[in-house]
């Protein structure tokens, strides 16, 4: 018999990540003694019936004293949501420590999935003489069928001056054995290793924007060719190789890509090197941390779709957590930047270009540390361009999902509304303040900013004899394409503009020959009634600086507006199923934002917005 079969483990918050992990309870207690030594909780009731279908244990619905007091483990598995993670254990964890210890009972060690709260944390709420250890295990197990589990690493985190017995030490190790070897990292180093794993975990990203970029100059390439040559770049870079795995080759891409290749792989992991050092790994850990996964994960974008890769990311990840923060920084700053160097790509990139590319790569592990950290105790939201992006995804999706067939009319119906109501409150300002309803006036008048001049790249092609401008980088589609809701913002941009136009001034007109959601290079705005020559640039200057930021409306009430405009249309036209969609949608925005961000646009929503009063 195995030296840990029939070791008791309860499993406190059974979803995605328990039953993941849930091979590694298997194999420490043994499949004949499952039923008898294992206990999970959850918070889903009506799923409990699949999990235990699944798992073959008792799956109880929150009864998290009981469980504890009837199985009395030796292991306790933690896997709530981080923000819960501090409550749960001082009104479910510190009574039953409390408890064993007072009747001077064995302590169960603790393994904490969420890398936040620390270790230390634990030890303080539930006594120093208890073992814990947070824990990111490998995700990453299979290969389109090949089984890849014991080529990735798990990693740990013992509390400082928390010194286990070796047996226990050596039980943990046993019990993460199928999914390949722990790499213990120290407490100081946690969030540091999660930033820079996020951030690699772009190169999924990379490769979509290299491909896209190259095949609009002719390549005809796949996602897989690109990945096999970034693998086989990567792997001569760093002489990583492990087996069982597929061949890889830079020969995959032609000749004039393959220099190019190799500079952006290269600069990927050389930034993320360059933040993990300044934060105080060393290479050793870097490399046994990062080497695997960068490979896995180029190993598997050669056989396994975007779609796929994308879909198992957010099944994976926690909504606000560091894997949506890396995807968030990638599309802010990393994305432009390696679209543009391998659309304009003569041999090698510039090394100006290399520089930012690292620089961004070092940024983005920084950031996505930075927000680890926070997890746990999160700042007070503040709205911006990603959650009116977001709401409107999450419309467009809830519509299609109840009102079939006629969903797309009615989006077209509401973006129209909510574009008109918008250029109507900029009119009345207009007359207001004297002004015409002209170009002029519609350009000064603008009801948001920018949060950063980095948010945009616009080019003016020309002036006379109407304004002809581009945007080649825009915060909205970047927002969209973090949360792949692509599909979702062509709605958006095949209206928004015309419709603010025509609530200004149905005088006016515009055309838009190109757009960046539908897959072209910038979009391409042609005022057609806007002569902006020297002395209309003129008075637009001056009426810019007279106004000030006196127009500018704050971001949860333009995410309000954009809710009651869908909400009117749904109403008005569809009833219970349109209800039923901005139902979806607001529960969709809590889950994804919060509650304090919620309530931010509902108290918005009690506001006119016709009105400028």
């Amino acid at each position: 018999m195995h030296p840990y079969h029939n070791t008791k483990i309860a499993l406190l918050g059974v979803g995605f990540l328990l039953e993941y992990l849930f091979p590694c309870v298997r194999h420490l207690v043994g499949e004949e003694n499952l039923y008898d030594c294992v206990i999970g909780t959850t918070a889903q009731e009506d799923a409990i019936p699949g999990k235990e279908a699944r798992m073959g244990i008792r799956v109880w619905y929150k009864r998290n004293d009981e469980m504890l007091r009837t199985l009395r483990p030796d292991i306790i598995l933690f896997a709530p949501q981080p923000y819960l993670a501090p409550e749960v254990a001082r009104t479910v964890l510190k009574p039953y420590y409390d408890e064993l210890r007072a009747q001077s009972a064995p302590l169960p060690d603790l393994y904490a999935a969420p890398p936040s709260p620390v270790g230390q944390f634990y030890r303080d709420l539930l006594g120093q003489d208890i073992h814990v250890v947070n824990l990111l295990p490998n995700m990453l197990t299979e290969i389109s069928g090949m089984d890849v589990a014991t080529q990735g690493v798990t990693e740990i985190t013992f509390p400082e001056g928390d010194v286990w017995p070796q047996d226990h030490e050596a039980r943990l190790r046993e019990f993460f054995s199928p999914f390949g070897a722990c790499v213990n990292t120290p407490p100081h180093l946690v969030m540091a290793y999660l930033g820079g794993q996020c951030t690699l975990h772009t190169v999924s990203e990379y490769v979509y924007t290299i491909r896209t970029a190259c095949n609009k100059r002719g390549y005809n390439l796949t996602d897989a060719q690109v990945a096999s040559a970034l693998r086989a770049a990567f792997q001569r870079y760093t002489h990583y190789h492990y087996e069982p795995t597929r061949p890889c080759s830079e020969e995959d891409v032609p000749q004039a890509l393959r220099p190019a290749i190799d500079q952006v792989i290269r600069s990927l992991y050389d930034g993320v090197t360059d933040a993990c050092l300044a934060l105080g790994m060393d290479r050793q850990l870097i490399d046994d941390l990062f080497l695997n996964y960068v490979d896995l994960h180029l190993h598997t974008l050669q056989v396994e779709t975007r779609e796929q890769v994308v879909k198992t990311a957010f099944q994976h990840a926690t909504k606000g957590g560091v894997t949506e923060m890396a995807l968030r920084v990638f599309y802010q700053r990393m994305e432009y930047p390696l679209a543009r160097a391998f659309a304009a790509l003569e041999g090698q990139i510039d090394e100006k270009a290399i520089a930012t590319l690292r620089e961004a790569a070092a940024d983005c592990t920084r950031i996505v540390t930075d927000h680890g950290y926070r997890l746990g105790d999160p700042l007070p939201p503040v709205l911006g361009v990603e959650h009116h992006a977001v709401l409107y995804g999450l419309l467009v999706r809830a519509f299609k999902a109840h009102l079939g067939d006629a969903a797309d009319q009615a989006v077209h119906e509401a973006t129209v509304t909510y574009g008109r109501q918008r250029g109507r409150r900029m009119a009345l300002r207009a007359q207001k303040l004297g002004l015409p309803l002209d170009m002029v006036s519609y350009m000064a008048l603008k009801e948001w900013k920018p949060s950063s001049p980095t948010d945009f790249d616009s080019v003016s092609l020309r002036q006379t004899p109407y304004a002809v401008s581009q945007e080649r980088l825009c915060p909205w589609n970047q927002a969209w394409k973090t949360f792949d809701m692509g599909k979702e913002a062509n709605f958006y941009c095949r209206d928004i503009d015309k419709a603010v136009l025509e609530g200004f001034s149905p005088a006016l007109r515009l055309t838009m020959p190109s757009c960046l959601t539908t897959g072209d290079a910038q979009c391409e705005f042609h005022f057609l009634d806007a002569q902006m020559d020297a002395a209309a640039l003129e008075r637009l200057a001056a009426l810019k600086a007279q106004l000030g930021e006196s127009v500018i409306l704050p971001f949860p009430y333009h995410v309000a507006h954009l809710l009651a405009a869908f909400t009117g249309t749904a109403l008005a036209k569809y009833g219970e199923k349109g209800q039923a969609a901005i139902d979806e949608a607001i529960e969709g925005f809590k889950a994804q934002y919060g509650q304090s961000a919620w309530e931010m646009v509902a108290t918005e929503l009690k506001k006119d917005f016709n009105s400028i009063d």
